[in-house]
């Protein structure tokens, strides 16, 4: 099974991101989130995760493309970069409901919702949007990868 240089580029940025998300997850889930963290400690680590992501995605961008030349997009690849935008649109939009919801929740019926409350803390309502926009990053990936073995 051979792939075009497209579809190379998208599993290189679908394993990028993977990458990416575990590192800065593992990161940002060992500081405690109560009181005492300071918005230095999570932004040293949001530093450093943009840091490394640019570092590897040139090197990425090296290994992939090489000495060629990028493919001209047509009018094909923008209709699958549509329809890929549409599905990653409404993954975002999903993923903001439920974390509206939560949140909603957890304030309408206080702990016995919440687990000790921790869905109203700022924390983990900043990390939940960060992952429902990686979820979005990730189907957007997906669907055109899907779409190009597909041929549309």
């Amino acid at each position: 099974m051979s792939f075009s240089n497209r579809e190379k580029n998208i599993i290189g940025a679908m394993a990028l991101d993977g990458a990416v998300t575990v590192y800065y997850f593992s990161q940002a889930m060992a500081l405690t989130g109560g009181p005492d963290l300071t918005s230095f400690e999570l932004g040293g680590i949001v530093g450093k995760t943009i840091g490394l992501a640019i570092i590897l995605a040139i090197i990425l961008h090296v290994v992939i493309n090489g000495r060629t030349s990028p493919e001209a997009a047509d009018e094909r690849d923008g209709a699958i970069e549509g329809k890929a935008n549409t599905i990653a649109y409404t993954v975002l939009l999903l993923g903001v409901v439920i974390v509206m919801g939560g949140v909603l929740m957890g304030s309408w019926f206080g702990a016995a919702f919440s687990a000790g409350n921790i869905i109203n803390t700022p924390f983990f309502v900043f990390h939940a949007l960060v992952l429902a926009i990686t979820a979005s990053d990730f189907s957007k990936w997906a669907a055109q990868l899907v779409l190009y073995r597909r041929g549309y």
